[in-house]
């Protein structure tokens, strides 16, 4: 049971943020399995298969599931802020500590990768036009790595410590 805290160490939310983790690392797992699998679609795109619906299914699924991924984060972030990096990351596991800070920016930085691959896959036509499919493949692939880091680097600092 979660000790009650005076009400100047509460943060906003604090009494939902094991169930707002939970959902974050849903989200994630929504999110790495559609970031993998339009990763599969766009190197059928390179080797001549177009299966564009499905294509711009997983393009769409990528980016609800970034923003949710995104929002669950930084909402549950005050709470992970203080009670968990303030008060124990930074003072006996700064490796985790480190290890988010380098993980939240590669996760802004995804934010314009996620919405370019989805404008992208709105309007582009792989068959005919197959000049734009590396800078496509770039996007997605990089987008896909950046998902994959940020889950497992999420799940290695929850281990060390969580909310």
């Amino acid at each position: 049971m979660r000790p009650v805290l005076p009400l100047a160490t509460q943060t906003w939310l604090y009494g939902s943020a094991k169930l707002l983790l939970v959902l974050h690392a849903a989200a994630a797992i929504v999110l790495i399995g559609a970031s993998t699998h339009h990763s599969i679609i766009t190197v059928g795109y390179l080797r001549g298969t177009y299966k564009l619906r499905l294509g711009r299914i997983y393009a769409a699924t990528v980016a609800v599931a970034y923003a949710v991924t995104f929002a669950l984060g930084s909402i549950v972030y005050p709470t992970y802020r203080y009670h968990v990096r303030g008060l124990y990351l930074d003072r006996h596991a700064i490796w985790a500590s480190n290890l988010f800070d380098i993980k939240e920016n590669f996760a802004a930085f995804g934010v314009p990768l996620v919405l370019g691959v989805l404008l992208l896959s709105r309007v582009m036509k792989p068959k005919e036009e197959r000049h734009l499919l590396p800078p496509y493949a770039g996007l997605v692939f990089l987008s896909t790595a950046i998902i994959w880091f940020n889950t497992f680097s999420g799940l290695a600092i929850t281990m060390a410590r969580s909310v």
